[in-house]
């Protein structure tokens, strides 16, 4: 399974890369898209048709209180964490191949909860 993917700032460059090397289409914003709002992300996720991978949690509430259409919205949870553990976290998951499209995935070590995105 392949992903057309918007990586947020805050998602880690290199997993972003590696998910290229693995046939995903990815966008990472840090490296063109840098220092646009919130909204404006959204919007590009939604023209573009892409997974936002985040670790900002306010997106889920604009998604939920706008009822925006988004293919599919991922907040990594992970708190304070060394960086070698985030990068093997995040490779576990999406070595998992979740299904992402038309959900908002909140992914916690040893947790993932899913819940339909507004259509």
């Amino acid at each position: 399974m392949t992903y057309r993917i918007l990586a947020d700032e805050n998602f880690p460059s290199s997993i972003a890369h590696w998910l290229a090397k693995r046939g995903h289409d990815v966008i990472h914003v840090a490296t063109s898209h840098s220092g646009v709002s919130d909204e404006q992300l959204l919007a590009l996720a939604q023209v573009e048709k892409r997974v936002l991978l985040t670790f900002d949690h306010g997106f889920g509430q604009l998604v939920f209180r706008y009822g925006l259409n988004l293919p599919g919205l991922v907040f990594f949870r992970f708190g304070e964490r060394s960086r070698g553990l985030i990068h093997l976290l995040l490779r576990g998951f999406f070595e998992s191949a979740p299904k992402l499209e038309g959900f908002f995935t909140v992914v916690r070590p040893g947790y993932v909860r899913q819940t339909l995105l507004p259509r």
